[in-house]
């Protein structure tokens, strides 16, 4: 049996005001290919469908139309919801997608054991069994265990959502026995797990990542979502997130999108491999002074189907309002079907007082998550998140 693990499509992201409809575009067509040449059987989603909890019809459309597509190549699809997930939007046409072999598991269920989902193979044999666990909101987590077992909030979620995986292997290992490999979906954010600026809203108070000992022994593979750099946890080759399939913010330039092929054979996993996904766009950043960002923007020359996205940092010596004219007149003077150019910045090195707080301010309002203008409005106040 092969199976495919991917995550946070985030199907709607807007970058800095731009569109990346066709990047997801770009990926789906990439997917559908790849699950078709490599005869994969099981295809796991864990979370973050949508970037929004009220998507757009063209991205609804968009969602659908590739399940369609993903039907049609006799592929098994099990998708769970993420915490930028609606639940109701996800789970409502579940009757219709059981039909075309597609099971959505939006929220966790009142009964867990709908949260089991065993893979047969062509002669009825059991060949893994999936723990389909969707984002555990905290309604989800005070079903698993009373608050008042737990001082802090954070041992509390820990041990709520290490309860739940408990439960459900101790009843997939009563049913199944050990008879198969057991495949366990999540959408966590981990102990030790890389991020980046896009993540900014997973960072609330002081509630850290989870540890990875919290995950049951008896499962022999954690497909992970929430974070969108592909990497293994622990330096545990089971344990891994996928990563998003397309770049959602400038942060993530520099490594390369992924999906990871699980390979089963009597009973056991043979084989955990990433998957490089091929580049529709490249997101660039371009650093130096005035005249040799010019050059690099001039020089460039973009090789993939997509137009770049490049973010500049402009970086002068001695403080010159001239020089913050020039830069705003180079973005407006240059017409490129290469590239867009969609974030910009100045600094010097010599600033006077004045102008340090309105320079050092980097991000526009379209930047900023509200958590960020909370914390900004806090620091203003004096006050700190760290109250209890």
């Amino acid at each position: 049996m092969k199976i495919l693990h991917t995550a946070d499509w985030h199907i709607g992201k807007i970058l800095h005001r731009q569109s990346l409809y066709d990047d997801i575009s770009y990926f789906f067509d990439w997917l559908v290919q790849r699950i078709t040449d490599e005869k994969i059987d099981l295809l796991l989603v864990s979370g973050d469908i949508f970037d929004l909890a009220n998507p757009s019809n063209m991205d609804t459309k968009l969602y659908y139309q590739t399940l369609y597509r993903l039907s049609k190549t006799n592929v098994k699809v099990i998708i769970t919801g993420g915490n930028h997930d609606s639940i109701s939007l996800l789970d409502a046409p579940s009757s219709l997608l059981d039909v075309l072999d597609i099971t959505v598991v939006g929220g966790a269920k009142d009964d867990i054991h709908n949260e089991i989902i065993p893979i047969t193979g062509t002669h009825g044999e059991v060949e893994c069994i999936v723990l389909a666990v969707p984002f555990l909101r905290d309604k989800d987590l005070r079903q698993s265990m009373q608050a008042s077992e737990m001082a802090d909030k954070s041992s509390f979620i820990s041990e709520a959502i290490k309860q739940h995986y408990d439960k459900l292997v101790e009843m997939t290992v009563e049913k199944f026995g050990h008879s198969a490999p057991i495949i366990a979906m999540g959408h966590l954010y981990m102990q030790g797990s890389i991020t980046s600026d896009s993540e900014r809203e997973i960072h609330i108070g002081n509630l850290e990542g989870l540890d990875s000992k919290i995950i049951h022994p008896e499962i022999d593979y954690m497909a992970l979502g929430h974070i969108h750099k592909p990497q293994k946890i622990g330096n545990k080759n089971n344990i891994r997130y996928s990563g998003s399939p397309v770049f959602l913010d400038f942060s993530e330039r520099d490594y390369d999108k992924m999906v990871i092929e699980i390979e089963i054979e009597a009973n056991e996993i043979k084989s955990i491999t990433s998957v490089a996904i091929p580049k529709s766009r490249e997101i660039l950043k371009f650093t130096g002074d005035l005249n040799s960002v010019k050059n690099m923007l001039m020089e460039y020359q973009n090789k993939y189907p997509l137009t770049t996205f490049i973010e500049i940092e402009i970086q002068e010596n001695e403080f010159d309002v001239l020089k913050i004219q020039a830069m705003e007149d180079m973005i407006d003077s240059i017409k490129s079907e290469e590239f867009k150019i969609l974030k910009n910045r100045i600094f010097f090195d010599q600033t006077p007082d004045s102008m340090k707080v309105i320079l050092n301010e980097s991000r526009t309002i379209q930047d900023l998550s509200p958590l960020d203008i909370f914390r900004q409005k806090l620091s203003e106040n004096k006050y700190s998140m760290n109250w209890k």
